[in-house]
């Protein structure tokens, strides 16, 4: 009987791991129609929906697991967990707030699942990770049902005025694909590049067609950064496998991507941020695929990807110096027969270049927009922050920076403006900035438990980054020298340009996670390799620094999960 159980789960977790992208979007298509609404207008109707569809996955997974049980064993158990499932879901519909609900019933949910899995000897690696992964999307759904259209996005404009990204998107809604016949520069956010607000636009009008009114049609279609959020928490395990992670030190790295406060914040924004990540995760991937095996069947891959990403945001340039080196080390190494990698970079070119580049081209040519464009606030900003000595903004942590843990902006009654890009990375990793920020004064029930969701992940990336930085230096057998060189390289393009970028727009509402986000999965990597490497020893320093590390990651991911739970408990919505 165990062996039909273990040769079941096995089975199961082997369909995941050969389609999870199809199973991630499968996923979302289900929820897509309960996120309709906002919160205050979820039905019991959607709610029952929602607790007969995984019932229906309950059942067939319990029949899956019991297959050695007689008839009656089997009718108890799946009306039991059928009944449990719908008991949970009309509780959601009849309570107030449908978004906590839903985040309380997905713990228990995992919770009783894992038990199961752990009292019949299944509950493996793999298992972990898979439950890890839909508390990861149960979290990113939960946000995205407290938060509405408009409420803490990130020049969002609106869906009735042609500005921000909400107009943006509305542009492409109205006009199809018909390119702007106007100077870009005149209307907020359309110098961007618009495959992010092609595929928002596309997925508005097809709810729309289908007879859904507008306005709940605007709140459905987050679920699309709910959805490349949950795709780039893949992409990342893909990474890690890569690098030979496995056991607690792959459960670890993969947990921070599934729980970081920035991926659960950008899965429910509208604007290209989250996409952008997905596609430079799906980049680095690719590109260490192709360097382990040169073949056009994977540049053609790594050229689609880096070129989607400059299609999204211009910013998706920046895993291109760590291709380029990859693309000169395997050059250098066949010298002696140099033709065929020369085809396939010109193929790379020949895909990349045109899709990264077409808009600002396109922009220069008509309009003389430089290729590089970012809007300028001005030095007459409330934001602005160039007046302050560079001296002061890089190095200094004093004038309470650190007694108040959330992005900080006056306008919005923080006690200061941001002006330190290196504590504004850790602050919006965890709660975001300005306008957008989740701080204690909008949502008082995380006075306490923010600061330590903060000083905890302070602690823990500072530690990652350490660890990377050790894990790059350091022969293993991990990563040869020039895949260290590569990631360091990815690791340097994305920090040094943030900075500059800060120099260049010293503004308060630049100092944010979101233009370096590739960091996050780089650290957790770092950390993960750094964890395998010291399994070998049994030394004193090595077996505390696997423990505390572990400690860290656990509270980090549940002090995450309780903040972004918490922030749902009220109707009261940041300023924007």
């Amino acid at each position: 009987m165990t062996s039909v159980k273990q040769r079941s789960a096995q089975g199961l977790f082997n369909l995941m791991r050969r389609h999870p992208y199809l199973l991630t979007v499968l996923l979302c298509g289900i929820l897509l129609p309960f996120g309709f609404a906002d919160r205050a207008n979820i039905t019991t109707s959607s709610c029952i929906y929602l607790g007969i569809v995984p019932g229906v996955i309950a059942v067939a997974v319990i029949f899956l697991f019991n297959l050695g049980k007689n008839s009656a064993e089997k009718a108890i158990l799946t009306g039991v967990s059928l009944l449990g499932i719908t008991a949970a879901m009309l509780t959601v519909g009849y309570v107030q707030n449908k978004a906590v609900a839903v985040a309380i019933i997905a713990v228990i949910t995992m919770t009783v699942t894992a038990l199961f899995l752990r009292a019949n000897r299944l509950l493996s690696d793999t298992a972990i990770i898979a439950l890890m992964m839909f508390l990861g999307m149960a979290i990113r759904f939960v946000y995205v049902l407290y938060t509405s259209a408009g409420e803490r996005q990130h020049d969002f404009g609106g869906f009735y005025d042609p500005y921000g990204h909400a107009g943006y998107i509305r542009y492409w809604f109205d006009n199809g694909l018909k390119l702007p016949d106007f100077d870009v520069r005149f209307y907020d956010q359309y110098y961007h590049p618009p495959l992010h607000h092609w595929l928002m636009a596309a997925l508005l009008r097809l709810l729309y067609s289908l007879g859904t009114e507008f306005s709940k049609a605007c709140e459905a279609i987050q679920i699309l950064p709910m959805l490349y959020s949950g795709l780039t928490m893949i992409v990342c395990y893909r990474i890690f496998r890569m690098v030979r992670l496995c056991g607690k030190p792959l459960v670890a790295a993969i947990a921070l991507i599934c729980f970081h406060p920035t991926f659960i914040i950008f899965g429910g924004s509208y604007n290209n941020d989250m996409l952008l990540m997905l596609f430079m995760a799906a980049s680095v991937m690719w590109g260490l695929r192709w360097y382990r095996e040169p073949a056009m069947k994977n540049i053609i891959p790594l050229a689609l990807c880096v070129g989607l990403g400059m299609m999204t945001k211009l910013s998706g340039w920046m895993v291109a110096p760590a291709a380029a080196f990859v693309f000169l080390v395997i050059l250098v190494k066949n010298i002696k027969k140099p033709l065929t990698f020369i085809v396939q970079y010109a193929v790379f070119g020949v895909i990349c270049v045109p899709l990264g580049l077409w808009w600002q081209v396109r922009n220069l040519i008509l309009f003389q927009i430089p290729l590089t464009y970012i809007p300028d606030l001005g030095e007459l900003s409330f934001m602005y922050t160039g007046d302050l000595p560079l001296a002061q903004r890089l190095f200094s942590f004093g004038d309470g920076q650190l007694s108040y843990v959330y992005g900080s902006i006056t306008l919005v009654g923080a006690p200061f403006n941001e002006y330190n890009p290196t504590i504004g990375l850790f602050k919006t990793a965890m709660f975001d900035e300005c306008y957008c920020c989740i701080c204690d004064r909008h949502f008082p029930q995380i006075h306490l438990i923010g600061p330590i969701l903060f000083w905890i992940s302070a602690a823990l990336f500072l530690s990652c980054l350490i660890c990377f930085i050790v894990m790059m230096i350091k022969k293993s057998g991990f990563l040869t020298g020039a895949e260290r060189v590569y990631f360091s390289l990815l690791f340097g393009t994305e920090l040094v340009s943030y900075y500059l970028f800060s120099f260049a727009y010293p503004y308060s509402c630049t100092y944010n996670i979101r233009y370096c986000m590739l960091l996050i999965p780089l650290c957790a990597m770092g950390m993960g390799i750094a964890l395998q490497q010291s399994k070998v020893s049994q030394k004193p320093a090595a077996v505390w620094f696997r423990r505390g590390m572990y400690a860290l990651t656990a509270v980090f991911c549940c002090m995450s999960y309780l903040v972004y739970t918490q922030v749902g408990m009220t109707a009261q919505a940041a300023l924007m």
